[in-house]
């Protein structure tokens, strides 16, 4: 065998070494990609769960409204810094401002974060639209991402009219619902 033959046969050998090298680190960030997104998902979940957030959450879907009836309330909206003791709705606000900043920035897998969080998302956003809106009037910027999130929600629903559930699985039966009940879907 000749030296030429040998210095192809090195050559592809050495070729094959590095792909797959190569191909190695591409699967082995794509993993480490997946578990950052994962932990991302985890700690987003587990802010939401959290007990004192929940006990905002309740202000916001049942405090909140009748608030943004009051002149003196939303004339306090304008203050800066706003007061969060007098606008603890702002905790929430922020909490889906970082969100969607994480989402956007590809930190969160937006098909599990939204097969999960659209219907929460849209919520919240319809319910705290108007404080937004208030405090936009100062800054026309501020809580873009929350917005980019709602965005995101309403293009979930958009693509995903009749939910997501695989096609392919066997739907369960669930028990009639009395007609006095009148559910509407959102």
């Amino acid at each position: 065998m000749t030296l030429e033959f040998w210095n192809t046969v090195a050559a592809w050998g050495t070729f094959t070494v590095i792909a797959a090298t190569a191909i190695a680190a591409v699967v082995q960030l794509n993993h480490m990609r997946h578990s950052n997104q994962l932990g991302g998902l985890l700690t987003t979940f587990g802010i939401l769960q959290d007990p004192a957030l929940r006990d905002l959450i309740n202000y916001v879907r049942h405090d909140l409204q009748a608030n943004m009836k009051d002149d003196v309330y939303r004339r306090s909206l304008l203050d800066t810094p706003v007061d969060r003791a007098k606008h603890p709705e702002f905790y929430i606000i922020d909490v889906y401002n970082h969100i969607g900043a994480f989402l956007r920035g590809g930190l969160i897998d937006e098909e599990i974060y939204m097969r999960t969080e659209w219907y929460n998302v849209r919520l919240y956003w319809n319910l705290l639209v108007e404080p937004i809106a208030i405090r936009r009037t100062l800054n026309p910027y501020v809580f873009e991402n929350f917005e980019y999130l709602a965005a995101r929600a309403e293009a979930w629903v958009a693509k995903h009219p009749k939910g997501d559930y695989p096609p392919t699985e066997r739907r369960l039966e669930l028990p009639a619902v009395p007609d006095v009940l009148n559910v509407t879907a959102m």
